[in-house]
């Protein structure tokens, strides 16, 4: 693999993506205008950015600006104490979807939530089964569902998916069941 050196200028941007939470402080229309004018193609939005100025307002500033939405962040938190609780959760991540298909984005990141009542296995068997109801939902609307895991740090107040193989077999279980 040929990597450049850090004093190497990048030349091959294709595929560079701006996170917005790695600008917190600027709202959504600022971050669209710098990756523009940095000749940056892709941008990770974050919902509550998007929700700052809407759906719709946010579609036009990426569109406008001939950017690409790699993902947005962030859907998940399956797990919770109540089924009430638990269907709250996939209705908003219903939206989710929405949003992100609205948009364009390739992925909707997920991260997964933690175990309400400190029982990881419970969590980690609420999560998948989140995720096997919205499959359906996020393919209808071109959407990928990306499966973040999280530093085990975490796991107290995030979730309960803390390594890339925890991601990755639930990912195979999900789509080969």
């Amino acid at each position: 693999m040929n990597v450049p050196m850090l004093s190497e200028p990048l030349t091959d941007t294709k595929r560079l993506s701006l996170n917005q939470i790695t600008t917190e402080r600027y709202n959504l229309v600022d971050v669209v205008e710098a990756c523009a004018r940095h000749e940056i193609p892709s941008v990770a939005l974050w919902r509550h950015k998007i929700a700052e100025i809407g759906l719709r307002e946010s579609r036009r500033h990426v569109r406008d600006a001939g950017l690409h939405v790699s993902s947005v962040c962030r859907g998940g938190m399956f797990p919770a104490p109540t089924e009430v609780e638990r269907q709250a959760r996939l209705d908003d991540n219903r939206r989710a979807i929405d949003e992100a298909a609205e948009l364009g984005a390739d992925a909707l990141v997920l991260v997964c939530g933690p175990a309400p009542d400190r029982d990881i296995e419970g969590a980690r068997s609420m999560v998948a089964d989140g995720i096997s109801k919205l499959l359906p939902f996020a393919q209808d609307r071109g959407v990928r569902l990306g499966i973040e895991p999280l530093h085990p740090m975490f796991a107290a107040d995030r979730s309960v998916i803390v390594t890339l193989a925890e991601a990755t077999d639930l990912a195979r279980n999900l789509i080969q069941p």
